[in-house]
């Protein structure tokens, strides 16, 4: 029996998305819970799901005894996906060439994908995502032992359970021994060719996702400073209802307003009746046929055998990625104006007599800086240089020049140097940490240039029958034909 799918396009506010109804499907990806309700007292049961993929317990997510939704949970993987069989592999590994490499629609893309996943409604739509474990550290290899993991938790006690973000940190699926130099370079030769690469997530819990497929590809984005994006698929768990007060004025008890996942809060009146039936009828746990088998699996060691270490590389780099509370903070303002920001620039924590974000100017500073960053990169660089080209703000200098050295940019680089070149008092404190920042720039830029240089000779070299040397349209031109070549 083929799987029913009902998909339908959807804006609510600025959000875009795909919302997504899958029924009699072969539920070969989902999640499951595993609890022993009858062994705690109530109320106090440990609450355990399981990411699978076939029979394979993947992921293992565990809310402790004394906890809440308010509450983070132990994480540890426990399988790897590439062995629940070549037709998963297959299709999450085609659907991520086909969206981000071949340009097909997010429909079209996802469409094998919906046919493996257990019957649900789902919201679906492209992000960018974050390859690190929310604390500094890359996220691949950071799971093989069970640890409680800071924003996993099903609700953020600082944004509320009516924030609208996405869930961006990741959790892998592919175990770390599988790690392969050659398959990151592929990913990156595609980057530097002016290819999309991308990956294929399933929300978890809070801000944590699941990666399906597109480790290799998070590897390559990290290394070559490129945003690592994936078609990230919500499941709809949660209704959003009417405050007391609201339903008080027309003399009822609250009612359901919204459906809910991170991404977008869905108004009722949106959802398309059959669809909304389908989730109150399915919204409670879904087991599915191998559902002992995969219990008896909850608890497995990952075998890491033959593990590679990845390069230091992308270590460093990924403890620049910003962290859960970064994260947290910036979806904790709904918005800043210009009027907003002028303000804080001026040493302000208030406009029109209203708090702009904090009552202490270095949280604002700090907190504006996350919500710009992450909602609006050419505001965040305005704002940042304004303030250390401010003296009187001197106290948040070193932090704003702590967290612009993370970044890898062009108007960055060009703002230290005129910086170094004034030579002004009030940034002497932080002049070595700049020319830092330049040095590595420039020795970045500088090993680029190499890297082109020696490939044009490569070329050339091949191709030396032609006569002359290769511009950089002939290099172009060169790589198209032995690309073409390869795929006939």
């Amino acid at each position: 029996m083929n799987p029913i799918i009902n998909a339908y396009q959807l804006i609510v506010g600025s959000r875009e998305f795909m919302l997504v109804d899958i029924s009699r499907s072969t539920g070969t990806i989902g999640t499951v819970n595993v609890s022993e309700f009858a062994q705690y007292p109530r109320g106090v049961t440990p609450i355990t799901e399981l990411l699978y993929a076939g029979e394979e317990a993947i992921i293992n997510m565990t809310r402790p005894a004394r906890g809440d939704e308010y509450t983070d949970k132990l994480v540890h993987q426990i399988s790897t996906i590439t062995i629940c069989g070549d037709n998963v592999k297959t299709i999450l590994s085609a659907t991520s060439d086909n969206y981000f490499t071949y340009s097909h629609s997010m429909a079209k893309s996802l469409n094998p994908v919906f046919e493996l996943l257990s019957d649900g409604v789902y919201v679906c739509h492209e992000a960018k995502m974050i390859p690190g474990n929310g604390a500094g550290n890359f996220f691949w290899n950071g799971y093989t032992q069970r640890h409680i993991v800071s924003g996993t938790a099903n609700y953020s006690r600082n944004m509320g359970k009516e924030s609208n973000y996405t869930p961006c940190f990741l959790l892998p699926t592919m175990n770390p021994s599988e790690f392969s130099e050659a398959k990151v370079k592929t990913q990156r030769d595609k980057l530097s060719a002016g290819k999309r690469i991308g990956g294929v997530a399933l929300h978890m819990s809070g801000m944590f996702s699941a990666l399906l497929d597109g480790h290799h590809s998070a590897v390559a984005c990290l290394l070559s400073d490129f945003e690592f994006r994936c078609l990230l698929i919500e499941p709809i768990r949660d209704m959003l209802y009417e405050t007391p007060e609201q339903a008080m004025q027309y003399g009822r008890e609250p009612r359901i307003i919204a459906l809910s996942c991170p991404y977008v809060k869905i108004p009722m009146e949106l959802i398309p009746p059959p669809m909304l039936e389908s989730f109150l009828l399915r919204r409670n746990n879904i087991k599915p046929k191998h559902y002992q088998q995969l219990k008896k699996n909850a608890n497995k060691i990952l075998r890491t055998v033959g593990r590679k270490s990845l390069p230091r590389e992308v270590l460093l780099k990924a403890e620049h990625l910003p962290n859960h509370a970064a994260i947290e903070s910036a979806h904790a303002v709904t918005e800043l104006t210009d009027e907003q920001l002028n303000a804080l620039l001026a040493g302000e924590t208030k406009y029109e007599d209203k708090i702009i974000i904090s009552s202490n100017y270095y949280n604002s500073v700090i907190t504006a800086c996350n919500y710009l960053q992450f909602e609006d990169f050419e505001r965040f660089l305005r704002f940042t240089f304004t303030i250390i080209e401010n003296p009187d703000l001197k106290a948040t200098h070193k932090y704003i020049i702590e967290r612009l050295c993370t970044i890898n940019n062009k108007k960055i680089y060009d703002f230290f140097t005129a910086l170094s070149e004034e030579e002004k008092l009030v940034h002497a404190d932080h002049i070595s940490q700049i020319e830092a920042y330049i040095k590595g720039y420039e020795k970045n830029i500088n090993d680029v240039l190499i890297d082109k240089e020696n490939k044009s000779k490569s070329l050339n070299r091949a191709m030396g029958f032609l006569g002359g040397d290769l511009d950089q349209a002939g290099i172009a031109q060169m790589e198209a034909i032995v690309k073409a070549s390869r795929r006939g």
